[in-house]
């Protein structure tokens, strides 16, 4: 491929289809017809991100943002931090954010703006206006096993920011924390740190690279915030109640819900449906291994 896509189409067509995978949409269907979203109604904070938003899921993202007004408040991130953190939960809030800084994060910002709501775009600092197609299609296809799609560029990230919207650290070049030396991780966070306040400003928030627990460690989060990051997120499913006291920012292990336009928005509000109704004080805090 020797272009970059520019529709989600075009990314399923590059993946392999699993019998497992549509084992899945059948259960997830089944499921999404027995939740109840009366749960979304429960006082919390849920953290949504996305990757992207190709030309045929702009729609989709205005649908989504439709379904999720009925029953949430739409905050900032900032202040979705310090709702938790503060224990000033005291109904619906949902808020936004986006991963790796593709560049049609920008018609995402422009659709969250009809709503007047403001997301956090992590971003990795080594790719941020990257224009040579080979390095783009290399880095896309070994660090995020994607195709080639392009990057926002300084003069992008500065606008998401003009409009009101964050930005946030994702690690320079997209690292897996787990695999990585204490060194190459230290030296990451501080540098990555140190760009991004002298280009955006005061950037607090960071979220690891894959997002799962076992793509990160106890020295990644130590080094996160002897770098300065106030915040590190997660891609782990679930929300977020008020602690029973207020908690720190190093305590706290912002959980996010991973979602694909491209999916069936039923699927979606399951997710969101699920962790409402099972959420427990204890999605705040990490698990004991990484104390």
């Amino acid at each position: 491929m020797d272009r970059f896509i520019s529709n989600y189409e075009e990314l399923q067509r590059s993946k392999t289809k699993t019998f497992r995978g549509h084992l899945r949409n059948i259960a997830l269907t089944g499921l999404s017809l027995a939740a109840s979203e009366q749960y979304l109604n429960k006082p919390r904070v849920q953290f949504l991100y996305i990757h992207h938003v190709f030309k045929d899921e702009e729609r989709r993202l205005d649908v989504l943002l439709k379904r999720l007004s009925k029953h949430h408040q739409f905050i900032s991130y900032n202040d979705a931090v310090n709702k938790v953190l503060t224990g000033a939960i005291d109904k619906a809030y949902i808020t936004f954010s986006s991963d790796d800084g593709f560049r049609n994060n920008l018609h995402a910002a422009e659709i969250l703006n009809e709503y007047d709501a403001k997301a956090c775009f992590f971003i990795n600092p080594g790719i941020v206006g990257e224009a040579d197609f080979n390095k783009i299609k290399k880095y896309c296809k070994d660090i995020l096993e994607f195709p080639p799609v392009e990057f926002l560029n300084w003069d992008e990230v500065t606008q998401l920011q003009q409009w009101g919207h964050e930005i946030g650290s994702h690690t320079m070049m997209h690292m897996n924390i787990a695999k990585a030396t204490t060194e190459a991780i230290t030296d990451d966070m501080h540098e990555t740190y140190r760009i991004l306040n002298e280009r955006c400003g005061n950037v607090k928030h960071f979220a690891f690279p894959y997002g799962r627990f076992f793509h990160f460690s106890a020295v990644g989060r130590k080094a996160v915030f002897d770098a300065g990051f106030l915040t590190c997120a997660t891609a782990e499913r679930g929300c977020h109640i008020n602690p029973v006291a207020a908690i720190t920012g190093e305590e706290l292990c912002i959980r996010r819900d991973h979602t694909v336009l491209g999916w069936d928005i039923n699927h979606i509000m399951y997710f969101l449906i699920n962790n409402a109704k099972n959420v427990s004080i204890n999605n705040n805090f990490y698990p004991d291994s990484f104390k």
